[in-house]
């Protein structure tokens, strides 16, 4: 009898035990759901059709300047590329042109060397051509006979022949003529060459 009473009391604490268990169980349920629930957002209103509606055609204008924006700055890099394009092929042509004018320079510089050695040359020619001329002068003037003197032929004229007083008399001293005095000494008049 003791061991029933000892099995009916085992029994019992074990239903118990369980029992307790499936309380405690429930009861941490219902704390976490309760928890859980305050911590969710709320919830959100109904959306009408309206709004719906409203919000598409917005995104689809939205779209639609987004896709013209696009389009303006698709033709915008075109534009750019054949700038690019453009300027790329003038650069090909002036480097073309400043090689052919490098080209031209350079044959230009050897025409004038060319040309100044033509030039010493000739110079180097008429100095020889010069000293030949001048040797033939001097040579020619030496050649040539000395010419003598021929005296005056005389003349009837009494006017032309001098008289022996005056040719035997002596010169007379010319006066001398200073630029602040006149002949001999005199001063010269007010209007004279002094400026």
């Amino acid at each position: 009898m003791n061991s029933t009473v000892k099995v009916v009391a085992r029994r019992a604490a074990v239903t118990f035990g369980v029992v307790g268990s499936l309380g405690l169980g429930a009861g941490a349920i219902d704390a976490a759901a309760q928890w859980t629930a305050s911590a969710a957002p709320p919830q959100a209103p109904p959306v009408s059709a309206e709004s719906l509606a409203a919000q598409l055609a917005s995104e689809q204008a939205r779209g639609t300047d987004l896709e013209a924006r696009l389009q303006a700055a698709i033709a915008q890099t075109n534009q750019l590329q054949a700038a690019l394009d453009a300027a790329n092929s003038r650069i090909a042509a002036d480097d073309g042109t400043a090689k052919a004018l490098r080209a031209q320079v350079t044959a230009s510089q050897q025409r004038l060397v060319a040309l100044n050695q033509q030039a010493a040359a000739a110079g180097v020619a008429l100095q020889v051509d010069a000293a030949r001329q001048a040797a033939l002068a001097r040579q020619a003037a030496l050649a040539r006979p000395a010419a003598t003197p021929r005296p005056p032929a005389a003349t009837g004229d009494s006017t032309a022949a001098p008289s022996a007083a005056t040719a035997n008399a002596p010169a007379a001293p010319a006066p001398t003529v200073h630029a602040t005095t006149g002949p001999s000494g005199t001063p010269a008049p007010a209007g004279g060459g002094d400026d």
